[in-house]
């Protein structure tokens, strides 16, 4: 029986435009939490302001507000840390276990976070009359990277996970009156992703060798009872070929028995890295209505996008036993003939979701503003992920315990919609000074920890923002902003059984070692940004 390995995708950085991409995810899911600096000091409450360009993204309608033609650069720097421990996972029982579960042997604790990210947006804006306005913006939209250890007792349950995207959306917003504008925009997302899950290969062959030594062996017991008849009916001949074939399928038996010792779980670990990308488009609507001097509100759709992510997956046979004088070529040979090619294309269907932002402002006096966004996202979209491998793989059935033949593996997550509540203000000190502030909560995708993926450990979360605008003059303006976000504790229980919320139950046949394991993870992240906008 071959053991194989579930195989997803990875994401890598995409540069557009020489812009670099996160490999974070700092709002709940896989968003990225900040697409401009000057919305980041209010914890994106101010997203009906548009104070700038950076409102392509936020609400483009707001792009009638914004007089002449205008450019801003916004970066970010994000130093998060994710860090689990008291991790524990173990192996099917099988029968060359007696029907016991073993532990998987490795680290228990340790930091997943990718390390610190650079991550820059790029807006401009036009004003073709009175009544049309132009808009252009470069963003990271979506991003997600963890990375455990080789090592690690988690490994068969995905080892290291990225997810970036670049967007690119040409927007025109028309102003209809002096109370009520309008945008349409078109979102050209390009994807990348980039997997590595490692495989029990070792129980795969100890399987296979200890269904051989069975096979040899009763061969020869059938060979030496034909030799022993064939001695009796007086045809010596016969009975010495016979007791030949006997001793040869015996010495056979003996060597698988020999493989069978050697091998056993994680004697021969392998490992798949998983590359894939893919140009997706969708469209941006949006609604922005003065009420009075005082009072906006405003409504921004965003849609799904579609993608497909067609690339590479290498098998690496990853153990030193592959490179055994002994045991190497058999090893090798036995898993490249179970269909785990050095090379083969693969590819996986994701959608990145939708959301509906509805969101105001209020000016209070000269002095002071407060804002407000509440904004749902359908990420129920991610339900269900299928990854598709060139060639059939010898695989674990869950029906019956032998083996037969799969090209894929299955993941369900089974996210449910979320929302997200942001509340903020900001503070004219003088003319050019101002201070900005807010809050918000971040409802987690995740309906409990027998659905936490161990590479995606996401949770509830709260944003704690602050920060400044300045105006040198008319052309030049400088936000600075910083974030703190809290992200609760949380446990998850992972498992490799395709398509199934816990061992066994509606499992199906798919690419995967079947490991079970759980960890704590805690999490938070520092979030530092610089914006410069220049009108012309």
């Amino acid at each position: 029986m071959k053991r194989n390995l579930l195989t997803t995708l990875k994401t890598s950085a995409v540069w557009i435009g020489g812009a670099l991409m996160a490999q974070s995810a700092w709002a709940s899911g896989y968003h990225f939490g900040t697409q401009s600096v000057n919305a980041q000091a209010t914890a994106n409450a101010s997203t009906a302001e548009a104070a700038d360009p950076s409102t392509v993204f936020h609400n483009p309608a707001g792009l009638t507000h914004l007089e002449g033609t205008q450019a801003t650069i916004n970066l970010n720097l994000v130093a998060p840390s994710v860090k689990y421990d008291d991790a524990k996972a173990e192996y099917p029982a099988s029968v060359l276990t007696g029907g016991q579960k073993q532990a998987v042997a490795g680290e228990t604790s340790g930091s997943i976070d990718p390390g610190l990210s650079v991550v820059p947006h790029l807006y401009a804006s036009h004003r073709l009359n009175e009544r049309v306005a132009l808009g252009l913006g470069l963003y990271v939209p979506f991003g997600s990277g963890t990375e455990y250890d080789k090592d690690s007792v988690l490994r068969y349950n995905l080892n290291k996970l990225g997810l970036e995207t670049m967007a690119l959306q040409p927007t025109v917003a028309f102003k209809l009156n002096d109370q009520h504008s309008f945008a349409i925009g078109l979102v050209a997302q390009h994807t990348k992703a980039d997997l590595r899950q490692f495989a029990n290969f070792g129980a795969a062959i100890q399987g296979t060798a200890a269904r051989q030594a069975q096979q040899a062996q009763q061969a020869a017991q059938q060979a030496a009872a034909a030799a022993q008849q064939a001695a009796a009916a007086g045809d010596l001949t016969a009975a010495q070929t016979y007791q030949a074939q006997a001793q040869q399928y015996a010495a056979a038996a003996q060597q698988a028995a020999t493989v069978m010792n050697r091998f056993g779980n994680g004697t021969a670990d392998g490992y798949a890295e998983v590359e894939g990308g893919d140009w997706g488009f969708g469209y941006n609507l949006a609604w922005l209505w003065d009420i009075n001097d005082r009072a906006r509100v405003g409504v921004n759709y965003r849609s799904k996008i579609n993608h497909t992510l067609s690339g590479e997956a290498e098998w690496q046979l990853y153990d030193p036993v592959f490179r055994d004088a002994t045991y190497g070529t058999l090893a090798t040979n036995g898993i490249r003939g179970a269909g785990y090619a050095a090379k083969e294309d693969a590819n996986v269907k994701i959608v990145t979701p939708e959301s509906l932002s509805l969101h105001g402002m209020y000016k209070i006096n000269p002095q002071w503003n407060v804002f407000g966004d509440l904004t749902w996202t359908r990420h129920s979209r991610f339900n269900r992920v299928e990854l598709n491998f060139a060639n059939d793989k010898v695989v674990a059935d869950p029906v019956n315990g032998g083996t037969t033949m799969s090209n894929q593996t299955i993941l369900n997550p089974n996210w449910r919609n979320t929302w997200r509540l942001a509340l903020g203000a900001s503070y004219q000190v003088s003319e050019p000074l101002q201070l900005r502030f807010g809050w918000a909560y971040d409802q987690s995708p995740v309906k409990s920890s027998n659905y936490r993926m161990s590479t995606l450990p996401d949770a509830n979360r709260m944003w704690f923002s602050f920060g400044t605008k300045y105006d040198f003059n008319k052309n030049h303006t400088v936000n600075l902003a910083y974030t703190y976000v809290h992200i609760n504790k949380a446990r998850a229980n992972v498992n490799g059984w395709c398509g199934a919320a816990e061992s066994g139950v509606n499992a199906q046949a798919c690419v995967s070692s079947r490991t079970n394991g759980s960890a704590s993870f805690k999490s938070h992240s520092h979030i530092l940004g610089a914006q410069y906008t220049y009108r012309f």
